[in-house]
């Protein structure tokens, strides 16, 4: 009694520790075996330790409830241990109503005498009950042996499949499951017995024990370390361990696959060359071998019993450069082939400002010349000529200048001026020059809400250049009959100066095509209309450099005002407050 209460309490014990920092699967199964083993051993105890008849048949009733739970409990532990089947979780009813049913069947043996007979007696001159078993016995324990040929089955799959690192675990899984039956087969068939008893109970104990044991120690089922050792070998890159003597102490499969390919010798030397490195510097060459360049990127080990003093050695992984090296050098030709058309972009510009802007001052001149009646009168066909010449003249003129505009912007080579701008007077300046056009394209040009001293700091021409392209597109972009409207109002030390017209409009989503290079959103009326779509380019850039704000509102088949903003002279130093006027 005394030895079978010592085994249960370390039982005990290493049921608590396994299920209190142990994490496996069919951790609860497992549990479930080891209790119904505590409970077997303990009502085995009671029995051996019992003098009397009926004191032994209760203990040994009482005992069947381990007896019927162990090999039920261990099957379900085994397959959720090697298999994680599908039925096992939808049988665990079995688990619960068979232990049940066979501790049932024997504690109502008196009603039917069919698992232990009357023939059960202690003989004269012993201490324990010789059972003499009834076909009730045999029934129950061909139960119990389904279960242990299905565990047997399942591991004997789970050997087909595994990997030989696995096969130590299975082969004692399959050897605590073996041991307890030949023992049971033996009593049941030869009658032995162990101190009179049925010695299953004690050869399952037997075997559970180093069972428990192993699943502690081997990390087969580990998902820590079966995941770290994935991780090491399905790494792309090779992958090298070596100790603190720079000798090779462990390689990946990628490492091993590179000495395949290139050759182990040759593989090897090349890494050994490369970590020479390692001797005077924790930084190593990078490795050639064949057409591949790797980089080694190294890690030191430390020394877990001293982290702070010698290392254990190092972690080098070799990563493949060969593709980012060639990447590289194809961006650096492609940089430098952008610098070259930069470059020529630069020249082919300057060519135009030298060649280009000489020829067309003397050919407006000429065309003025002529226009002006000084070399004689010109017949009505032939002026008509000459006024479309020098139209075409001027707007060749002004997209020359504009390019070359766009390209001093572009390298921040514009110079602008900051002296006081009267804003009101240069819009004033600006229709007046504008209303010609304004009369040919049949537009009314009219002024509201100009507000004088509005003074701000800036490059005069640079802001009557804005608003010129301001007037000149509303003027296009209006219909026949339209009205185009400026209006300077000052507020909260801004002022702003608003061009209206009474266009199509501009659906919304579009600023970047408005304020874009070469870039021009349709007219609706006109289907298109003549320009370079640079003007509002160079306006909204303009307008930054001078602090200023180029933006606008639309509403389609309504028309669209377009706002510039800038700092009143007296608050130009101060730091800016919120604009009073956000769009």
């Amino acid at each position: 009694m005394w030895s079978v209460v010592g085994v249960s309490a370390v039982a005990a014990i290493v049921l608590f520790w396994m299920m209190k920092f142990q994490s496996f699967q069919g951790k609860i199964y497992y549990a479930l075996t080891f209790l119904a083993m505590i409970w077997t051993l303990i009502m085995v105890g009671f029995e051996a330790s019992s003098a009397t008849f009926a004191c032994q048949l209760q203990w040994a009733t009482l005992a069947w409830l381990g007896n019927g739970m162990v090999p039920v409990a261990w099957c379900f532990f085994v397959f959720a241990y090697v298999d994680d089947t599908f039925w096992r979780r939808k049988a665990r009813i079995i688990l619960i109503v068979v232990p049940l049913a066979i501790f049932a069947f024997v504690a109502t043996n008196p009603w039917h005498n069919l698992v232990y007979t009357d023939a059960s007696v202690i003989p004269l001159g012993e201490r324990q009950i010789k059972y003499a078993h009834g076909p009730g016995f045999y029934a129950i324990i061909g139960t119990l042996y389904a279960f242990v040929f299905a565990t047997l089955y399942c591991l004997g799959r789970a050997f087909r499949r595994a990997r030989r690192t696995a096969w130590p675990m299975l082969t004692m899984l399959i050897i605590i499951t073996t041991t307890p039956l030949t023992a049971n087969a033996a009593y049941v068939g030869l009658g032995l017995t162990f101190f009179g008893l049925d010695p299953t109970a004690f050869m399952f104990t037997l075997a559970l024990f180093p069972f428990t044991w192993m699943l502690v120690t081997n990390k087969t089922m580990d998902m820590a370390s079966v995941g770290q050792s994935i991780l090491f070998n399905t790494m792309s890159e090779p992958v090298v361990l070596i100790d603190r003597h720079r000798k090779i102490v462990l390689v990946n499969t990628a490492a091993k696959r590179a000495g395949r390919k290139y050759g182990t010798d040759r593989f090897l030397d090349a890494m050994r060359a490369s970590i020479e490195g390692l001797n005077t510097s924790e930084h190593i060459a990078n490795m050639t071998i064949g057409a591949r360049v790797y980089e080694p990127r190294v890690r030191q080990i430390a020394n877990p019993l001293d982290p702070s003093g010698s290392i254990l050695g190092w972690s080098v992984t070799f990563v493949d450069i060969t593709d980012r090296i060639a990447i590289t050098l194809q961006l650096e030709e492609a940089l430098k082939k952008a610098d070259d058309a930069g470059r020529a972009k630069d020249e082919f510009i300057s060519v135009v400002s030298h060649e280009l802007r000489t020829p067309l001052t003397s050919l407006k001149g000429g065309l003025a010349l002529a226009l002006s009646g000084r070399l004689g009168e010109l017949a009505g066909p032939i002026r008509s000529s000459l006024e479309i010449a020098n139209r075409n003249g001027v707007r060749l003129s002004r997209l020359v200048d504009n390019i070359l505009l766009i390209q001093k912007i572009d390298i921040e080579a514009l110079s602008l001026d900051s002296t006081p701008v009267e804003l009101g007077d240069l819009l004033v300046e600006s229709i007046e020059e504008n209303r010609m056009f304004a009369v040919e394209r049949g537009v009314s040009l009219v002024t509201s809400k100009v507000e004088k001293s509005a003074v701000v700091m800036g490059d005069a021409f640079a802001i009557r250049q804005i608003v010129d392209n301001l007037i000149s597109n509303a003027i296009k972009f209006s219909n026949e009959q339209g009205i185009v409207e400026g209006a300077l109002k000052v507020g909260n030390g801004r002022v702003r100066l608003s061009i209206k017209d009474t266009g199509g409009g501009i659906p919304d989503g579009m600023e970047n095509k408005v304020f874009g290079r070469f870039e021009q959103v349709e007219n609706s009326a006109q289907g298109s209309t003549q320009g370079s779509g640079l003007g509002l380019h160079i306006s909204k850039q303009l307008a930054k450099q001078l602090s200023g704000e180029l933006f606008y509102e639309s509403r389609v088949g309504i028309g669209t005002t377009f706002h510039i903003e800038f700092w009143l002279v007296d608050r130009v130093n101060h730091e800016a407050a919120e604009p009073a006027f956000c769009a």
